[in-house]
């Protein structure tokens, strides 16, 4: 959640809308202030309470562009609607107004329009953003691009800044190189940060996923403490000490932190978390528990075929090759020309069962459609070093 929601600032601001519904007609609310309510009641997994707020926003304000801006992004996030969030982006009167160009933007993206979203930016860029607005117009640009893991745009658009001093800046260059590997150089510029500002939140939890991806694990862990440190309700903290917790072997203690993440987003798609949770449970031999958890997995998830191969590669990775299998070969026959997950477990559940014609099938899926997914769960049965292509002409069975 974000520390501004703990400040003493917000929690007058919460007083007073409260008083406001209560019918104290003294109070007043700008429509700024009333979406930061909206934006605070989703935080904690209030939709109705946002929604409401925001729809009172739109009331008093009808020519304001926070509040619907908010509720085309919760259509768009939580609904999973982007014809709806694009319906209500269009009722914004400021087209002009940079928060609707990339609201826009952000739909595009979010349909899979990445290049159409980036061409619709840069036209802006052209013809509509004043002389001293173009420099944060980049940086916001980039960022919008980047937290949608689109790291190519992101990339570009940096490169045009010149603000290269700005902390946001610096920021989003050490999330490009941690998204290329470039993980010390990502850690230097975070740490730098930090010994400017030692209680961002944001700087600890990006140098504890560094840390942790360059499996330094302790590091990691503790960087995530010194970030719930500063807000224990900091989600994105909690789940990166969970994972650091997890990969060293300390499940119980995991458990408790996935579990509190999990309480953290209880309006959030947590399936990938409640597979780690029934991971864990099938490692302690607690099957029942594991298959309640994996269900609830499936109940939540958003998509549900990614969420059983995920499953799958669970029961796989616990010795349940015979359950593993079942779920593989009931949902991949059957999954789009695009589709490049699960392949190779699916070709090893074979390998396993002894089916040799089946995994010859499903060995040359997975070759053709996820090279390094078959160097991760066949490379064992090859000579070392064996490129993927080899492994259609080897006789391992």
């Amino acid at each position: 959640m974000d520390i501004y929601y703990h400040s003493d600032k917000f929690k007058q601001l919460l007083r007073r809308y409260e008083a406001l519904q209560e019918g104290n007609i003294s109070e007043f609310l700008d429509p700024e202030e009333l979406t930061d309510v909206a934006e605070y009641y989703h935080s904690v997994g209030e939709e109705n309470k946002a929604i409401e707020a925001a729809d009172y926003a739109v009331r008093m304000y009808p020519t304001a562009t926070a509040p619907l801006a908010f509720k085309s992004r919760m259509a768009l996030l939580i609904d999973n609607n982007p014809q709806l969030a694009d319906e209500i982006a269009e009722t914004i009167i400021d087209k002009s107004d940079l928060d609707y160009l990339y609201l826009k933007a952000e739909i595009m993206i979010a349909e899979n329009k990445v290049s159409a979203a980036d061409i619709f930016l840069q036209t802006q860029y052209d013809e509509t953003i004043a002389t001293e607005d173009r420099e944060d117009y980049i940086l916001d640009v980039a960022v919008l691009f980047a937290d949608y893991e689109e790291t190519d745009y992101a990339e570009k658009w940096l490169k045009r800044s010149t603000m290269t001093d700005d902390n946001d800046y610096k920021e989003l260059h050490a999330r490009i190189l941690k998204s290329h590997g470039r993980y010390e150089e990502s850690e230097s510029i975070f740490n730098e940060l930090l010994d400017s500002n030692p209680y961002s939140g944001p700087y600890w939890n990006q140098l504890a996923q560094n840390q942790f991806l360059r499996n330094d694990i302790q590091d990691s862990i503790t960087s995530s403490e010194y970030s719930i440190a500063i807000n224990p309700d900091d989600d994105e903290a909690i789940l990166n000490k969970a994972n650091g917790l997890f990969t060293l072997g300390n499940y119980e203690e995991s458990l408790k932190y996935y579990e509190r993440y999990k309480q953290l987003c209880h309006n959030q798609d947590t399936s990938v978390i409640d597979v780690t949770i029934g991971h864990i449970h099938l490692m302690q031999g607690h099957a029942a528990e594991a298959q309640q958890c994996y269900q609830q997995a499936l109940s939540e998830s958003k998509d549900k075929s990614l969420t059983l191969i995920h499953i799958g590669i669970s029961a796989f990775d616990n010795g349940y090759v015979e359950y593993a299998y079942r779920i593989f070969i009931s949902l991949l026959p059957e999954m789009d020309d695009d589709w490049d997950i699960g392949f190779a477990y699916l070709a090893r559940c074979c390998y396993e069962l002894k089916k040799e014609k089946e995994y010859r099938t499903y060995l040359q899926k997975a070759v053709e459609r996820n090279p390094e997914e078959c160097i991760e769960v066949l490379s064992d049965l090859y000579p070392e070093g064996a490129n993927p292509q080899d492994y259609l002409t080897a006789n391992v069975l």
